[in-house]
């Protein structure tokens, strides 16, 4: 019997060439974004800036934060939360978008034209991954504009946007609709459950000073105090069904938590949660800290942990007008200048933990400068895929940053941005550029209003604004056209 010699050697080669691919299987990867988390809630960051346990028990979190990387220069895409998940989804700043500020409504077109973005859940679909979103959607599109809601069923939402299963909040538990929808379809909370208007009293708003009459169309047995750990089981059971088929998945958890209205359940996976700490903003970081807990402890259990790489985040800075909490000596921002809406570093600075077993060393600290929007790129390189950099423009690959194969910067610009003036930032390397205008939106009547030296002064007090010494007149005017330069094109913002 004759071999066919290259049929031989082109069939070893085949082997040779696909077998190290084989044996890489695809990690999973969660991404976890907490609703207005600033570091200084987390007990880590309180007990390493003042050497004290804070009066919020984290002890899930602190553990994230010492088992892969801590990044002490995260930042989130923007101040404040809309505009941040449009980000994390399309890798791309917001001002990108026609309408970069939100909130938007539930009905309102979300402007992720598919010609003009992608989402890095059709990233990771085309990649090999199953995709999954749980939460708060918080960026319209759940339903189509233009169109007669039909509060029973989204006609949009996450699964538009390349997500395979979703159990969606769409504007979290903050505004209608007040319910959950699980594949597009209202998810009842009981048998019982009807749609109606509900009230004040009911969707936790009594009680509050700004917002004390807002209700709206829901489910007739919403509880926000119940809404957390609706949500983690939804997580929990998800992360067990998909080891039993052995697929890689792709989960972006967004949870409700630690947004107003402020109803601690009081009881969660047999803790008191309410009363737990000085004040409800207190109570509500503590439950989120449980729900982290869980999906962690669901990942150990179905065997699927040590090829996850799970991250946790946050959509901005944290709030700051708890006053029992404030009492007790909590300081959100932990520290820094601003909290949530803010362009100062308390507004945007984030928590931002990566932990990979085998990938990624315990107890890590990077100082290279990120944003969240970065895991769009980084889940693009996790399979292999070359990123289309005709629709995503701010997003860097943080893979050779995770695995310690460089320490250099990723992105040539930081671009920051808030709602409330001073409304524009830009930072380049240790500096940080502020920009005033006149309103939101319009690039005309600019002016820089505070240069700060980062390295030297990252709490932004006033003694250290450079913006009316003359040494760096020239460092201003650098600054100032890089930003408005950048803002007008559709220059990368990334190396």
């Amino acid at each position: 019997m004759k071999l066919n010699i290259k049929l031989v050697l082109t069939s070893l080669l085949l082997i040779v060439l696909v077998a190290p691919f084989q044996a890489q299987k695809l990690p999973n990867v969660v991404v976890i974004m907490a609703d207005d988390i600033g570091l200084g809630d987390i007990n880590f960051y309180h007990k390493q800036r003042t050497g004290n346990n804070g009066v919020v028990p984290t002890p899930n979190l602190d553990e994230l934060a010492q088992s892969g990387m801590r990044f002490s220069d995260a930042h989130s895409p923007a101040s404040l939360c809309a505009p941040t998940r449009f980000s994390m989804l399309t890798g791309n700043y917001s001002y990108r978008n026609q309408r970069p500020y939100g909130v938007w409504s539930p009905n309102a077109d979300a402007l992720i034209d598919s010609n003009n973005f992608t989402t890095i859940a059709r990233i990771a679909k085309k990649g090999g991954y199953t995709t999954a979103f749980f939460g708060k959607w918080g960026m319209g599109g759940s339903w189509k504009p233009k169109t007669k809601v039909n509060w029973e069923k989204e006609n949009a939402g996450a699964l538009t946007y390349g997500f395979d299963y979703a159990v969606e909040l769409p504007e979290g538990i903050q505004n209608k609709p007040y319910a959950f929808y699980e594949n597009q379809v209202w998810m009842k909370l009981k048998e019982d459950s009807v749609l109606k208007e509900l009230d004040a009293n009911q969707t936790g708003y009594s009680t509050s000073k700004k917002h004390k009459t807002r209700g709206g169309i829901g489910d007739s047995n919403w509880d926000p105090k119940q809404a957390g750990p609706i949500l983690v089981g939804k997580a929990v059971d998800y992360i067990k069904n998909q080891a039993k088929t052995k697929k890689p998945f792709y989960m972006y958890y967004c949870s409700q938590a630690v947004h107003i209205p402020h109803e601690p359940p009081a009881e969660f996976n047999g803790k008191k949660i309410k009363g737990a700490t000085p004040g409800k903003h207190g109570d509500m970081i503590y439950e989120l800290d449980i729900q982290v807990g869980l999906i962690v402890k669901t990942l150990k259990n179905a065997g699927l942990y040590d090829n996850t790489l799970l991250v946790f985040t946050s959509d901005n800075g944290g709030l700051s007008f708890d006053k029992d909490m404030k009492a007790a000596g909590h300081e959100t921002s932990n520290g820094l200048n601003g909290s949530k809406g803010s362009i100062y570093e308390g507004g945007h600075r984030v928590p931002f933990f990566a932990v990979w077993p085998g990938k990624i060393k315990q107890n890590m600290v990077s100082n290279v400068p990120i944003v969240g929007q970065d895991m769009v790129a980084t889940i693009a390189a996790l399979s292999n895929q070359k990123l289309d950099k005709t629709k995503v423009f701010d997003s860097a690959n943080l893979l050779p940053v995770f695995t310690g194969k460089t320490n250099k910067p990723v992105h040539k610009y930081l671009m920051h941005q808030s709602k409330g003036g001073p409304t524009y930032a830009i930072r380049d390397g240790k500096w940080k550029l502020i920009i005033k205008g006149e309103k939101p939106g319009v690039l005309e009547n600019l002016k820089p209003i505070a240069l700060f030296n980062l390295d030297e002064n990252v709490v932004e007090d006033e003694k250290g604004n450079l913006i009316n010494n003359p040494k760096y007149d020239e460092r201003i005017t650098q600054m100032y056209e890089a930003y408005v330069s950048v803002r007008i094109s559709r220059k990368t913002t990334v190396f």
